[in-house]
């Protein structure tokens, strides 16, 4: 019996990105990458790690969070990304991404 947290929807899933969300992108200058991990998402919705899932009014939602790597060259910062993503219902599927957060420094070590 397969897992049903690990199945693939039929089609392409509605991906969105919220505002908030891509205004802290643009701020990181991670708004392309954003983007590209949007479409990502659209045909891959459970990419990343699964934080939880909680059911909201009888609908269930997986929450998820994956990392997306800095560019020195640019000075982009790596950035990690939550994002929800509800299966059925209702249909289509859909990945809500709500927030993207800087990673921190890393400290040198003494």
């Amino acid at each position: 019996m397969s897992d049903p947290h690990q199945e693939q929807p039929d089609g392409p899933v509605v991906a969105v990105v919220t505002d908030r969300a891509a205004q802290r992108a643009k701020e990181f200058g991670a708004g392309e990458v954003l983007e590209a991990l949007r479409a990502e998402l659209a045909h891959r919705p459970r990419l990343g790690r699964l934080i939880r899932t909680v059911t909201e009014g009888g609908q269930r939602i997986e929450l998820y969070s994956t990392r997306i790597e800095g560019d020195p060259a640019s000075g982009r910062p790596p950035v990690n990304v939550v994002f929800a993503y509800a299966p059925a219902p209702p249909w289509p599927p859909t990945v809500r991404i709500a927030a993207v957060v800087p990673e921190d420094p890393r400290h040198p070590q003494p």
